[in-house]
């Protein structure tokens, strides 16, 4: 968990949602209808939104505003059943397994990872000694000792170089097989065994790598010095702490994994796994949905579309994993990807894809199994986990109100003449552009969009006022320790969680200023 965040210690922080009563000790701030804005909420909101959302003299009032608009358009959502709409149910659903799989870790893996403070140091001594390397990876032992021997009046880095030169296409260039600057904690043990009394220029023993071997050879050696102190306190050493932190976690971690999946005998269907990675991978190369489910695609398929989308829907039903108590169909796997397709979508190829869906697959067995524990152990009724779904309930109600003021909404064509004729100098174009207007029609329409649903959902806010008076702590708004310079204007500090990148608090919405 590289510069790990406790970003669970946020939600504890957080504002109440639904009518729920205050605590005490959080300062309400702004009171819109029958619900509240706290200090903490407005703190954190603040400081990770966009830059853009706190302009002008006064930015925090500038702030507060954007966030008493969406709790008007909340208010009107949840007395409309908006709350209970499958736009914001589906990401609820989704937002409270995380929140599941985060407790379950911080109780299970975090707070068991312990690093003595000799190790601590001992660490960061070690880590002022940095290798640069070049490695060539080959099949056999047999292989690697005969080039190693080829070697020894030589240099792997010559060798290295007139096998590239073999290529009638060259496909790779030297510098593919040299590393950056790596300290022990960045080598595998076995690597690190090998070179520690190695010459620089001088290949090393064959060393046992993936389903292979390799060959390295130090091409340099950078010496950093330490101070005393530093291996007490500062930069270096909390980058350490945290090196070794992840390191530990991620062993805790594994043997849960184990001791959680063995006894299910999970078997993954090699059969149904075949015919999914070719038209899976093909999908994700032509361009996943962002904003329809992939499940949703699948199942409510147009006429016209790809055989690879028709070939997955003939698959939905069937199995693709099977434990001792359970299945795993190809329809549940998509509904979970929806959310988690990061990794499959960097695949370098087919065989990278198979082996990333693999691995995806596993992870969502493991997930699963983690959130199960959690939520059996009464983890979802937990203050902080509850604050949180309730605060994101009221965005995701927000969102779900304000498409809902807007649809239907839509520029015309006579519209957009007059702003080509009237209006095409705030395109910010150069008078020699003006023949080709066309070309501009895009940012044209958006911004006489965005026009019209300010315009419309301005009117609708005044008429919720009325509905849900609003009340302000002025003295309190003043008060508040936040960054309010000018050059914090100009910076966005986005905080997500490392579980799902999910957005670790709601901030409020750019689309107030202007076209999404």
């Amino acid at each position: 968990m590289s510069g790990l965040l406790y970003l669970t210690l946020y939600l504890m922080f957080s504002a109440c949602g639904e009518k729920k009563a205050v605590d005490p000790k959080q300062q309400v701030l702004a009171r819109v209808g029958d619900r509240v804005i706290t200090l903490d909420e407005f703190k954190y909101s603040y400081e990770f939104s966009f830059a853009p959302m706190r302009a002008g003299e006064n930015p925090k009032k500038v702030y507060l505003d954007y966030m008493i608009k969406e709790l008007l358009l909340a208010n009107e959502g949840y007395k409309n059943g908006l709350n209970r709409s499958i736009y914001v149910t589906s990401r609820m659903n989704r937002r409270k397994k995380n929140d599941l799989l985060e407790a379950f870790y911080h109780k299970y893996v975090y707070d068991r990872v312990n690093i003595p403070e000799n190790k601590l140091q001992d660490a960061t001594k070690k880590a002022t000694v940095k290798w640069r390397m070049i490695m060539w990876p080959v099949q056999s032992k047999n292989e690697a000792d005969k080039i190693r021997q080829e070697t020894q009046n030589s240099s792997l880095e010559e060798f290295i170089g007139k096998q590239l030169q073999k290529q009638d296409i060259p496909l790779k260039n030297q510098t593919f097989f040299e590393t950056d600057w790596l300290d022990f904690y960045d080598l595998k043990p076995e690597v690190l065994d090998a070179i520690a009394n190695l010459e620089i220029g001088k290949t090393s023993e064959p060393i046992p790598f993936g389903n292979g071997f390799v060959l390295v050879q130090i091409l340099d050696i950078n010496l950093n010095s330490i101070k005393e102190d530093e291996l007490k306190y500062g930069a270096k050493r909390e980058k350490m702490r945290q090196r070794l932190f992840d390191v530990q976690a991620d062993s805790i971690s594994s043997a849960l994994m184990d001791s959680v999946l063995t006894p299910r005998e999970v078997r993954l269907k090699g059969q149904v796994l075949d015919q999914l990675v070719p038209v899976l991978y093909r999908w994700t190369r032509d361009g996943l949905p962002q904003y329809k489910s992939l499940l949703e695609t699948v199942e409510q398929q147009a006429d016209t579309a790809a055989d690879y989308i028709k070939s997955i829907k003939n698959l939905l039903d069937e199995t693709l994993v099977t434990t001792v108590d359970s299945s795993i169909a190809v329809r549940d796997y998509l509904r979970y990807m929806n959310f988690y397709r990061k990794a499959l979508d960097e695949s370098s190829s087919e065989k990278d894809f198979r082996s990333r869906l693999i691995t995806e697959i596993g992870r969502m067995i493991k997930n699963n199994s983690f959130i199960a524990i959690a939520d059996a152990e009464g983890f979802s009724d937990s203050s902080a986990i509850q604050i949180d779904l309730e605060k994101w309930e009221r965005k995701w109600t927000y969102d779900a109100q304000r498409g809902e003021f807007i649809k239907g909404i839509e520029v015309s064509e006579d519209e957009l003449q007059d702003f080509y004729k009237h209006r095409w100098r705030e395109l910010q174009i150069a008078n020699v552009d003006t023949t080709r207007l066309y070309k501009y029609e895009d940012e044209a329409y958006n911004m006489l969009l965005h026009e019209k649903h300010m315009a419309f959902l301005n009117k609708k806010i005044d008429e919720l006022k009325q509905r849900y008076p609003v009340w302000i702590n002025n003295d309190l708004l003043q008060k508040i320790d936040v960054d309010s310079s000018a050059k914090s204007q100009e910076i966005s500090v986005f905080v997500s969680k490392k579980f799902s990148g999910e957005f670790a608090v709601p901030t409020a919405d750019i689309k107030w200023i202007h076209y999404k």
